[in-house]
């Protein structure tokens, strides 16, 4: 009985333009659920309420058939692949844009006040009859430029995640900021932001939604 063949993973860098009808599908969660990718998001521009083009910057890891089929699927959605290289081979895009390092910075005093605030937060939501969908401001630190926090959001807590906002510049000394509409059960969402905190990245949950459509 012959053993099955291993497939190597391989990974690729794109940059991709998101155009603005776009912006509020979970494109990027996709890639994790439908095609079993490790997506990273390297960096990211997306203004919400806007109708330009935002773009990311994603290192994708995964069964080379499979990375195949999901550059097949961003481009069926008119998303456009402005770089696409092997790892380690992309070189700086002229489409580059550039950040303020002051747009967005969080002290440590303020880092922990959201920490804790969070679980008062998530009852309340749930008080409100919310169970399935979840709005949240997180804070990417520096530290974590490198590693899939929301691709694991996905993976590894079954959730659907909109990313409806964006700021992350890898050569700034501050961290990024994403705008996320979470999708899952309580359980799930309980337990993707206590995986957050973990980490010791601030969360900010947004209940203004909640209560104007009460």
């Amino acid at each position: 009985m012959s053993a099955t063949k291993s497939v190597k993973p391989a990974s690729v860098h794109s940059r991709i333009l998101v155009p603005g009808q776009y912006h509020r599908q979970p494109v990027i969660s996709r890639l994790v659920s439908r095609y079993n990718l490790t997506v990273n998001i390297k960096a990211a521009s997306l203004t919400l309420d806007s109708d330009s083009d935002g773009w990311f910057d994603l290192e994708l890891s995964g069964n080379p058939q499979k990375l195949t089929n999901s550059l097949s699927y961003l481009q069926g959605l008119g998303v456009n692949l402005v770089q696409l290289a092997i790892a380690n081979q992309i070189q700086p895009s002229e489409h580059s844009l550039p950040f303020s390092d002051s747009d967005y910075q969080l002290s440590h005093k303020d880092s922990i006040s959201l920490k804790d605030r969070w679980q008062e937060q998530f009852q309340q939501w749930i008080s409100l009859g919310q169970t399935n969908r979840l709005r949240l401001q997180l804070c990417i630190l520096k530290s974590y430029y490198e590693q899939p926090v929301i691709s694991k959001l996905v993976s590894h807590y079954g959730l659907t995640v909109n990313i409806t906002s964006a700021i992350l510049q890898p050569d700034s000394q501050d961290g990024g900021w994403f705008d996320l509409d979470l999708w899952g059960r309580t359980k799930q969402l309980y337990s993707s932001l206590s995986y957050l905190e973990k980490l010791g990245l601030p969360i900010w949950l947004d209940l203004s939604s909640v209560y104007g459509e009460r």
